[in-house]
């Protein structure tokens, strides 16, 4: 047996709020499969055993629809941790997205069963514009780590990225939409300063030329070191003889994780999102 392998569950969807059943599922059958994003004809295979995985990194804006099987995971042995997006953006950028007060209750609900140290925040990614100016996100911003104080203790951002779907379905910058990452700078300072205050660590995601007067250093998402001190209080596992850096793009820190999720499958229809080329032939079911 090869060396237990990071699940990233997953970046191309949200695994937790549609296809918890199918993820269980999978789970028990030991196995799942997943098509090669850019070769969808290339399947790929993954060993799902526990003993095969270091853990697992759920990414989601909705955790709710998974919570009833956490335990079965806590009995089978598995390490996992949380990453919620949660940003509270207008209807017109997350039309399908589960309201603030929602979003943040099932946020809260996941930190009470699984600890602070275990649900990271993402306000990700930060957009300016004109339904979303400077004072909004303050406003906002500040609201929601209020909410969040004591619920979580890492919070990663970063600056909305302008690829060709996205600027096509968000807008140029003649729109408003500012893509310039240095126009962020001070807003970011001030979240870092607002994140201190309530006790949550901020990180940065793939933000490899962020100054350091703007106080936010980079960090992982897909964190092996957090999973295997975890893993190592669940079941003993041999250390990997090296935690390797992902490197899928410029600035990630990530260490290397298979993703198992299936891009155009998410429901959520969020304008900015990376994973999904169109939204109106999204399928949100689930993976083969």
């Amino acid at each position: 047996m090869g060396q237990p392998l990071i699940i990233s569950a997953s970046r191309r969807t949200d695994i937790p709020a549609f296809f918890s059943d199918w993820f269980m599922a999978r789970i028990r059958a030991g196995f799942c499969v997943y098509p090669n994003p850019y070769r969808p004809t290339a399947i790929h295979r993954v060993d799902l055993r526990p003993e095969s995985v270091l853990g697992v990194v759920f990414w989601t804006r909705y955790p709710t629809p998974l919570s009833p099987h956490l335990a079965d995971l806590d009995r089978l042995g598995y390490a996992y941790d949380f990453l919620v997006t949660l940003n509270g953006y207008p209807h017109e950028l997350e039309p399908h997205a589960p309201p603030a007060p929602a979003a943040v209750e099932a946020f809260v609900s996941l930190s009470e069963r699984l600890g602070p140290d275990r649900v990271a925040w993402r306000y990700d990614p930060l957009i300016l514009s004109p339904l979303t100016p400077d004072g909004w996100h303050r406003d906002n911003f500040a609201r929601l780590a209020e909410r969040l104080t004591g619920r979580t203790r890492r919070l990663i951002v970063s600056v909305i990225d302008p690829y060709r779907k996205t600027r096509r379905r968000l807008g140029t910058d003649r729109d408003g939409i500012v893509y310039d990452p240095a126009a962020y700078h001070g807003l970011l300072r001030w979240m870092a300063e607002v994140a201190a205050a309530h006790g949550i660590a901020i990180q940065s995601c793939a933000e490899a030329d962020l100054p350091p007067s703007v106080g936010i250093p980079a960090g992982r998402c897909v964190d092996g070191d957090r999973l295997l001190a975890r893993r190592h209080v669940i079941i003993p596992v041999p250390a990997p003889a090296a935690l390797t850096l992902h490197r899928q793009r410029e600035g990630c820190l990530c260490h290397r994780s298979v993703d198992i999720g299936v891009n155009n499958t998410c429901g959520f229809g969020c304008v900015y999102c990376y994973a999904t080329s169109d939204h109106t032939a999204a399928n949100p079911m689930p993976p083969p």
